[in-house]
């Protein structure tokens, strides 16, 4: 008899996409353990966290599969190999507001820090060129090689009715029960500490937990520097 062949899911998205939330939805409703690929210091440390993406949960686990591991990484620096590929999107002006206010941020790395810094001095406009650029790149190279994309913003207002069908297209059975508990479980409220969705705290990775944020940080102008790139999240998020 055929031995299977062990994969991986991976959850992969541009920084601030919500990758954390829907790796720990993915981790939890396929009872796979969570790592974070090619950084494992940063590994959550929150013990119910991590008792809930252990992969030890009572449902089975999906056959052939590992574990559930996130990346920002381009395809050349993963092992993909045929694992499942979840890719996590969200919309770009809220993934630069987010960014933005992760890079001034001490959970950002020094060097990443610097950079956003330099490029700040030539302008904010500047600052959401690059990363306009960056995020379409990412966005695009990934996109072909995705099984499922992951809507950040249809998870949050929808929740588990528009994840639940989405996770039923997986190579595997997943129960709707699961995966609404599952949201229930890692909700804003549960991972921010008890704060309502709205409620910000620029200190904590789990900043605030809302869509359309940035109507509130960039001007009219600044917005329309997003016209393209609009286009294409609503293009691949369909």
């Amino acid at each position: 008899m055929n031995s299977i062949k062990s994969s991986d899911v991976w959850v992969v998205g541009f920084p601030k996409s919500g990758n954390t939330w829907i790796s720990y939805l993915s981790s939890y409703c396929f009872n796979l353990p969570f790592e974070n690929f090619g950084d494992p210091k940063s590994n959550q440390k929150n013990p119910w966290v991590r008792e809930l993406t252990s992969g030890k949960n009572s449902w089975p686990s999906p056959d052939g599969f590992n574990s559930v591991k996130k990346t920002h990484k381009l395809p050349d620096q993963v092992p993909v190999g045929k694992g499942l590929v979840i890719y996590a999107l969200r919309d770009p002006r809220d993934v630069f507001v987010s960014y933005d206010h992760f890079m001034k941020s001490k959970h950002a790395r020094l060097p990443g820090r610097i950079r956003y810094f330099l490029l700040g001095l030539l302008g904010k406009q500047t600052q959401i060129n690059w990363v306009i650029k960056k995020w379409s790149e990412h966005l695009n190279i990934w996109a072909d090689l995705s099984a499922l994309i992951v809507n950040y913003d249809k998870l949050l207002s929808e929740g588990a009715t528009y994840l639940s069908p989405l996770f039923a297209k997986a190579p595997f059975g997943v129960d709707p029960e699961v995966v609404s508990e599952g949201v229930q479980q890692f909700s804003f409220e549960n991972m921010s500490g008890g704060r309502a969705p709205g409620a910000e705290d620029k200190k904590s990775f789990f900043r605030k937990g809302v869509s359309g944020d940035w109507e509130n940080h960039l001007s009219s102008q600044e917005a329309k520097l997003f016209s393209t790139a609009i286009d294409l999240y609503q293009f691949r998020g369909k």
